[in-house]
C-alpha cells in the first residue's frame, strides 16, 4: 500500500546537501586539473556551504524536535553510533566547516585578485592583517581541501544511502539508488556551479568544453540508471512494482515524465552536447564548419557566448530542478509492505 513517510522537506535536504557536495567536487577537480578557471573554482566553492547549511535547518525543521528539544540532536553522535543518521551526522559535523573554510579562503584569493578593494564588514581588514594564529586560515591549505574533497563524497553517499535503509519500501531498498542520487548529486553540482560563474562572468561559457563533457556523461549515466532502477523494480515484488506503474503510467506519470525526464534530463543533455559542439568548433578549427576551406584561423568561442548564454542558464536551472524532482518522486513513490510477526 502506498504511503509516505518524508515529504519535500527531505527531499530538499537531500537535493540541497547532495548538490552542495557536488558543487565542492566541481570545484576542488576545477583547482587541480584547471587552476587557470578561477571564476568557476570560485564559485564552487562559494555556494557549496551555504546549501549544505540551508539542507540542514530544513532538516530541523522536518525533525521539529530541533527547535523544541535542541538537545536531542546530541543522542545521534552516541545513540547508535553504526545507524545511518549518526554516521550522516558524523558526515556532516566535519564536511559543513571544511566547506565554509574553502569558501572564506577563495573570498581571500577573490580580495587578493581584484587588487585589495576595500570590501564590507571590514572583511578587507582581515584577510590583509589576520591574526597569527588565523593566517593559515585565509592563505589555505591543500590538505584540507583535499579533506573536503573526501567529506564532499561521503556526504553525497551519505544522502544517498539514507533512504535505502528504509527495508519497508522495496522500491527504496535496492542497490541502484543510492548510485543514481550519487551520480545526480554531481551532476546537479556541475549545473550550480556553472549557472553561478557564468552569472558573475560569462565569458567562462568560453572554458566550458571540459564541464559539459562530465556532465553529459552524467546525465547519461543518469538516463541509464533510472531506467534500470524502473526495470529491476518492474519484475520485483508487488510494491516495487506498483512504485514503477505510480511513475510510468499512474500518479505521478506527469511529473516524472514532463519535470524529470523531458527538462531535467533530456533537453539539459541535448543542449550540453550542442553547446559543447559549439565550444570544440571555437578552439579546434578542423571541426568548425563555419570555417572556409583553407582558412585556419579559429572560431571566436567568445563570439558564442551571447547566443549561448540565457539559455545555457535556463538549461542548468532545468538540471537543477531536475535534482529535486527526482528525489521527491522517489519519495512519493514508495509502497510499504508490512512484515507480520512469525511467532
Amino acid at each position: 500500500m502506498p504511503g509516505q513517510i518524508w515529504g519535500w522537506i527531505i527531499a530538499l535536504y537531500l537535493f540541497l546537501a547532495g548538490m552542495s557536495a557536488g558543487a565542492y567536487t566541481t570545484a576542488y577537480l576545477s583547482q587541480r586539473l584547471y587552476p587557470h578557471l578561477k571564476v568557476i573554482r570560485w564559485s564552487g566553492y562559494i555556494v557549496a556551504p551555504p546549501l549544505v547549511i540551508i539542507g540542514l535547518v530544513t532538516l530541523m525543521i522536518d525533525a521539529e524536535a530541533g527547535f523544541f528539544h535542541p538537545w536531542r540532536f546530541f543522542f545521534l553522535y552516541i545513540g547508535n553510533p553504526s545507524s545511518i543518521m549518526a554516521i550522516g551526522v558524523y558526515i556532516l559535523t566535519l564536511f559543513t566547516p571544511l566547506a565554509l573554510y574553502r569558501a572564506v579562503v577563495s573570498l581571500a584569493e577573490i580580495w587578493r585578485d581584484g587588487g585589495e578593494k576595500k570590501w564590507p564588514l571590514g572583511l578587507d581588514r582581515f584577510f590583509a592583517r589576520p591574526p597569527e594564529w588565523l593566517r593559515w586560515f585565509v592563505e589555505g591549505r591543500g590538505w584540507i581541501d583535499f579533506l573536503g574533497l573526501v567529506m564532499a563524497v561521503a556526504t553525497a553517499t551519505y544522502t544517498a544511502l539514507l533512504i535505502g535503509n528504509i527495508h519497508a519500501v522495496p522500491f527504496w531498498n535496492n542497490s541502484i539508488l543510492p548510485v543514481l542520487f550519487v551520480v545526480s548529486a554531481f551532476s546537479t553540482g556541475i549545473a550550480i556551479t556553472l549557472f553561478t560563474a557564468t552569472a558573475w562572468d560569462p565569458k567562462v561559457q568560453e572554458h566550458y568544453a571540459p564541464y559539459l563533457a562530465l556532465s553529459t556523461s552524467l546525465k547519461g549515466l543518469e538516463l541509464f540508471l533510472l531506467f534500470a532502477l524502473l526495470y529491476f523494480s518492474w519484475y520485483g515484488d508487488q510494491a516495487a512494482k506498483a512504485s514503477t506503474a505510480d511513475l510510468l503510467w499512474g500518479r505521478l506519470a506527469l511529473p516524472f515524465w514532463i519535470l524529470l525526464v523531458v527538462l531535467g534530463l533530456a533537453l539539459p543533455l541535448r543542449y550540453e552536447l550542442q553547446e559543447r559542439k559549439h565550444l570544440l568548433a571555437g578552439h579546434v578549427p578542423a571541426l568548425a564548419a563555419s570555417v572556409p576551406a583553407g582558412d585556419k584561423r579559429p572560431v571566436d568561442a567568445g563570439s558564442l557566448s551571447p547566443r549561448l548564454f540565457a539559455t545555457s542558464q535556463i538549461m542548468h536551472l532545468f538540471a537543477i530542478v531536475g535534482g529535486f524532482v527526482l528525489r521527491y518522486l522517489i519519495l512519493l513513490a514508495g509502497h510499504f509492505v508490512y512484515f507480520l510477526p512469525t511467532w
